[in-house]
């Protein structure tokens, strides 16, 4: 295979991955589904070698899983869910006492902006049905802006990668929960708290605002996998 033909497969692979990850986020691969690489390949419209090759990825990021000599689409389990949201408590405790410690005076500047930028969205949000699918994608923007920042200030990249690969793992969850009832507006003082404590550089408040709010989240995410019979483990 020339240079330039090795070149093609790997974009081709990867539009593929980047393809097949999007629809296992946004649920059109549903938690549980069964997959076969002829069927991808027809719904993408691409041969079954950079669909071999995506497969592969998705199941190192615990997006695919293998059973019985089928594939299927991650469904996750409430103890998963929890063993995950107890490693990123850990994680990101740390995470934003380096970021305390190791942030410029320019990335401060700019998250406390993030932050002001985040709540007045929330205050004028509209709250109607038809906007809420957009209102949601926006705060998500904002919200990657603002950890994406802090992972910035941190300076700690192998940690980043190991939150992120996480965060893939629930992020559906995610969406669901922040449709519920007056969750945006919590999640937004919960943010408030741990971003005024960087500010401050407070890095014992600032741990302590993080873990409280990952708490949170991850006490709601058990509620709300238990009310859709999520499997247990």
């Amino acid at each position: 295979m020339s240079t330039s033909e090795k070149k093609q497969s790997k974009k081709a692979w990867e539009e593929a991955y980047e393809t097949l990850e999007q629809l296992i986020m946004d649920s059109q691969l549903t938690p549980g589904e069964a997959i076969t690489e002829d069927y991808l390949a027809e719904r993408l419209g691409v041969s079954r070698t950079p669909i071999r090759e995506a497969i592969k990825r998705l199941e190192e990021k615990g997006l695919i899983v293998s059973s019985n000599g089928r594939k299927r689409v991650h469904l996750l389990t409430i103890q998963e869910m929890e063993e995950m949201f107890d490693i990123k408590i850990c994680l990101e405790g740390r995470l934003v006492r380096w970021a305390v410690e190791r942030g410029s005076e320019q990335a401060f500047g700019e998250l406390g902006a993030i932050v002001a930028e985040m709540r007045s969205f929330v205050e004028n949000s509209a709250g109607d049905e038809q906007r809420e699918e957009s209102e949601l994608q926006e705060w998500l923007i904002i919200d990657r802006r603002l950890h994406q920042l802090v992972f910035q200030m941190a300076n700690a990249p192998k940690t980043e990668r190991i939150i992120h690969n996480l965060n893939l793992q629930w992020h559906r969850l995610k969406i669901g929960s922040l449709t519920l009832q007056g969750r945006m507006h919590r999640s937004i003082q919960e943010h408030e708290s741990f971003v005024r404590a960087i500010l401050d550089k407070d890095a014992d408040e600032a741990e302590r605002c993080m873990k409280s709010h990952l708490e949170t989240i991850k006490r709601e995410m058990v509620k709300l996998m238990t009310m859709f019979q999520y499997p247990a483990q």
